[in-house]
């Protein structure tokens, strides 16, 4: 009934780090898995602005993305938005109150790919449109 007290049975100093590796490796694969999720629309280079506004609306708005090649998506379609499709996604949101939309177009996508667009949205009645920035870091 005695207590066996050696080399064998004493306290260990040394770290076990296996579960700490496990649970960071977890941890890693769901950031991967989550974050392109975090980006609503298709995802584009968006231009620079140095005094980029966020937006105070309660409802988050419906995204149009506009690629460096001219092709417009909805939301995360996998598939380029046709005019019909693009312009019945505009009247969805001009009907719901207090829903924006936000339009996000590549740094070097011409001007006269985005401007159909625009178009489309005032044919909609859309009361506003917003164009996506990201701001400009270090005021350079």
């Amino acid at each position: 009934m005695g207590m066996d007290v050696g080399s064998k049975g004493g306290v260990r100093s040394d770290i076990n780090i296996t579960p700490l590796v496990d649970v960071v490796l977890v941890l890693l694969i769901i950031f991967m898995v989550v974050t392109p999720m975090l980006q609503r629309g298709k995802s584009v280079d968006l231009p620079k602005a140095k005094h980029a506004v966020t937006g105070q609306g309660e409802v988050e708005p419906a995204f149009i993305s506009v690629t460096k090649d001219g092709s417009v998506y909805v939301e995360q379609e996998k598939q380029p938005a046709t005019n019909e499709e693009l312009l019945a996604a505009m009247k969805g949101v001009a009907e719901t109150p207090g829903k924006r939309m936000m339009l996000k177009a590549d740094m070097e996508t011409e001007y006269g790919k985005v401007r159909p667009v625009m178009n489309l949205a005032s044919k909609a009645k859309l009361k506003g449109i917003s164009l996506a920035a990201e701001e400009l870091k270090g005021g350079k």
